[in-house]
């Protein structure tokens, strides 16, 4: 997805330019998943931004799925998925984003991708049967930020508490990565 606005000063286009880029490439052992991309730092004159392009190919082990974990300080702007199963046919119910104003979490927004942006109760009960897609997200500072630190994840696995109490636990692999705009 290219960018272009029309500068009226200038009168040519301006586009916006990649100052910075990380590429990230994650796979849970236990399920098989796979969540990979690129996160672009971008300016354009004053403006800024971060674009995150990936794809997901999720197993149908994993009643989880990918997650995108963005701090405070941060503002979404777009989020899409085209994240289809092997089964159900409805794209959008494939995303699910929480967002928090309490500063004490370490992330604003928590965007699941495939099973956990569905249900990840009915998931872990029935099979969701995998499925893949592109994930696009675009972010800007709300403040004037030099960085931004993302946690990406995917995976999921059943836990077992020290009481024998048993969990289901997502995001199970993860990483961070840092983009300087």
């Amino acid at each position: 997805m290219a960018a272009v606005a029309f500068s009226f000063l200038k009168g040519k286009p301006e586009e916006w330019s990649t100052v910075d880029y990380v590429n990230f490439y994650l796979k849970d052992n236990s399920t098989g998943s796979t969540f990979l991309g690129t996160v672009f730092a971008q300016v354009r004159g004053d403006e800024r931004r971060v674009v995150l392009v990936g794809w997901v190919n999720i197993t149908e082990k994993d009643f989880g799925g990918a997650f995108v974990g963005v701090p405070h300080g941060w503002r979404l702007i777009s989020a899409e998925t085209n994240y289809r199963d092997r089964n159900i046919t409805n794209i959008s119910d494939w995303m699910n984003i929480l967002m928090t104003y309490d500063i004490t979490s370490p992330v604003k927004y928590r965007i699941f991708i495939g099973p956990a942006g569905y249900d990840v109760f009915f998931c872990s009960q029935h099979p969701c049967g995998g499925g893949m897609g592109s994930v696009f997200v675009e972010l800007i500072p709300e403040k004037d930020f030099e960085d931004l630190r993302l946690t990406l994840a995917v995976g999921s696995a059943t836990r077992v508490l020290e009481n024998g109490e048993k969990v289901l636990a997502v995001a199970t692999t993860s990483k961070n990565v840092t983009v300087r705009l």
